[in-house]
């Protein structure tokens, strides 16, 4: 089964998702900010009304939410009372994008986050919701692994050769954050297992780092990112896709494209 992603919708750090494509992939200016609320109570309540915007759709939906809110799944899974998966953290993204092409149906996937803004006391809104098609082209799960447990560490090695089993030679790894905000701190101890991953050959793409942290909603935009460079022939080749963050839980993904 192969996946078109259609119907791209959304905010990324404030700014619409059409405004950032038409501008190359870059926010343009400062993040737009909203006052912080003063508790956990009231930041919660905010990205519940955000949430209650997806529920009652008309096709199978996963909504992915940032990993600090797993310590609240109960809540959120009587909030969505059967009518979407809930998920969590980047690696969120990637089981539910195993899930869905499980069902090999049409399907919704969204991601949703709230990231501290520049000034004290705001934070910056993100959220973005994308239609997967099956299709004879379009992107294809050479593998889909989500690794790790919630009470210990993860090896990220394992994971890693098992991807260098699949593809010896990608030409992009599509990674989290933005570079400078520590995302990468856990991948640094397994440079080794990524052998000539990381020789000058391959490719290293942060997308979103064009834009700005966006929390859990960054692993579905590099997603998004990765399909339209296929599409748009920017590439060709396979490639790998890392959804991790501050979770033990980590998603990797082998990815290929037929047009």
């Amino acid at each position: 089964m192969r996946w078109r992603l259609t119907r791209a919708t959304g905010v990324l750090a404030g700014a619409s998702l059409d405004d950032i494509l038409d501008n190359g992939g870059v926010l343009a200016g400062v993040p737009e900010a909203v006052p912080q609320q003063d508790d956990r109570a009231g930041e919660q309540a905010c990205l519940e009304q955000s949430f209650r915007d997806y529920l009652g759709g008309d096709r199978p939906t996963w909504v992915v939410l940032p990993d600090r809110e797993r310590s609240e799944r109960h809540l959120w899974q009587d909030l969505a009372a059967g009518q979407v998966e809930v998920g969590f953290g980047r690696s969120g993204v990637t089981l539910a994008l195993s899930q869905i092409n499980r069902l090999q149906a049409p399907a919704t996937l969204v991601a949703l986050d709230r990231m501290p803004g520049l000034q004290p006391q705001t934070v910056i809104e993100s959220r973005l919701q994308v239609d997967l098609e099956p299709s004879q082209m379009g992107l294809g799960l050479m593998l889909n692994l989500v690794d790790g447990r919630l009470d210990g560490d993860t090896d990220l090695t394992s994971l890693l050769d098992q991807a260098r089993g699949v593809v010896a030679d990608p030409e992009v790894i599509f990674l989290p954050g933005t570079g400078s905000d520590g995302s990468l701190d856990r991948l640094m101890p397994s440079l080794s297992a990524m052998g000539n991953w990381v020789g000058r050959d391959v490719r290293w793409e942060l997308a979103e780092a064009r834009i700005g942290p966006l929390g859990t909603v960054g692993s579905l935009f590099n997603w998004y990112w990765m399909h339209e460079g296929y599409r748009l022939g920017d590439w060709q080749a396979p490639t790998v896709i890392l959804d991790m963050d501050t979770s033990p839980l980590v998603g990797l993904s082998v990815v290929d494209y037929n047009a």
